[in-house]
């Protein structure tokens, strides 16, 4: 059982302030009665009225209102699967995991900003289909395109640069790895490469003209600065250490920003520095929603049946039931009816009674 509207639960924190209230209201009113009618006229004049049937409308009151917010919460168990077909693009988001991704310009890191952008980017492409491609020396498949987020946000939580052993920046081969997961007739391919473009081999414009025409679309995100920034990594005891060449010089890592704007340039897309927080926003408007989507099912869905009916019908049967349950005992009311004049007349002689007592008194 789950409820569509949970947020909603918390109004059941009132019943028990509505309870106290009905409850202080009914003793403050039979406390009123006694002050002011003589206990003498008292039972006369409340003859078959039962306290008990009063108290038992004020519980079904009380129940009827907690069963009323249930069904405001909207509760429902039980579902069944149902394929939802909707239009959507498909969209491979390919993660640098090289050793110059470590470099702080951008803080915590190159990767991590470019593992939290492809979350963002997540969150705006909820109708299309994601894969996840690392690469760093070679290029994988991480993820093959899906709906599911879930999938997709594990594929990126378990990136590091560790993940591929080769060094180096093999955008070419990723370029390539990126195209073989879309199938064979799929329309408006789109890779979005997260880099700082360093260290990459030759052939990668060709690579990149040769995947616009077989119909992807490549936005470049640059990571990093141009100014660089040194690379520090932890040591085989832990202690973090600048990353050195071969000559033992310092290596400081930069942002290519000119290649990514030609690779974009040659596949249909374009260029943008991963700065701020709109950078993804500004991608998705700007570059992705515009483009043409294509009709594809989606994953099987569950649909949960609603029962929201079934607190809301009780509590109507038991506002129903409040409204006509009487106060008294249908015997006694037809038996007062019957001796209406003779208990008036008592009424009236002991009125009469007390009038001439406190004028007595008062001589």
């Amino acid at each position: 059982m789950r409820f569509a509207l949970p947020s909603l639960l918390w109004l059941l924190l009132l019943v028990p302030l509505l309870a106290g209230f009905l409850s202080w209201a009914w003793h403050t009113k039979q406390r009123l009665i006694a002050q002011f009618v003589q206990s003498r006229l008292l039972a006369q004049l409340t003859v078959g009225v039962s306290k008990t049937r009063q108290k038992v409308r004020l519980v079904l009151l009380v129940v009827a209102v907690t069963l009323v917010t249930l069904a405001l919460a909207r509760p429902q168990w039980g579902f069944s699967w149902e394929e939802v077909s909707q239009n959507g693009l498909d969209i491979v988001v390919a993660i640098d995991t090289s050793r110059s991704m470590l470099a702080a310009d951008i803080p915590p890191n190159r990767l991590e900003r470019a593992k939290l952008a492809a979350l963002d980017l997540m969150k705006l492409a909820k109708n299309d289909r994601l894969g996840l491609v690392a690469f760093a020396g070679s290029a994988f498949l991480q993820c093959p395109l899906t709906l599911d987020e879930e999938a997709f946000r594990q594929s990126v939580a378990a990136l590091d640069v560790n993940i591929i052993p080769q060094g180096g920046t093999a955008i070419a081969e990723t370029i390539k790895a990126a195209l073989a997961a879309f199938k064979d007739g799929d329309n408006h391919k789109i890779l979005v490469l997260f880099t700082d473009g360093e260290d990459h081999e030759a052939g990668v414009l060709e690579a990149a003209q040769a995947a616009s025409a077989k119909g992807l679309r490549v936005f470049t995100i640059g990571l990093g600065s141009a100014a660089g920034e040194l690379i520090r990594v932890p040591d085989t005891k832990g202690k973090l250490d600048f990353i050195k060449d071969e000559s033992g010089n310092v290596v400081k890592s930069r942002l290519n920003e000119t290649l990514l704007q030609q690779i974009a340039g040659s596949a249909g897309g374009f260029y943008l520095p991963l700065r701020g927080a709109n950078t993804m926003d500004l991608l998705y408007e700007r570059g992705l929603a515009p483009l043409p989507k294509s009709k594809f099912n989606a994953k099987l869905m569950q649909r949960y049946h609603e029962r929201f009916y079934w607190p809301l019908g009780i509590a109507v049967v038991l506002l129903v039931g409040e409204m006509f349950l009487p106060e008294r005992h249908k015997n006694l009311r037809r038996d007062g009816a019957r001796t209406s004049p003779s208990a008036a007349n008592d009424v009236a002689v002991n009125l009469s009674e007390s009038v001439n007592t406190d004028a007595s008194a008062a001589k």
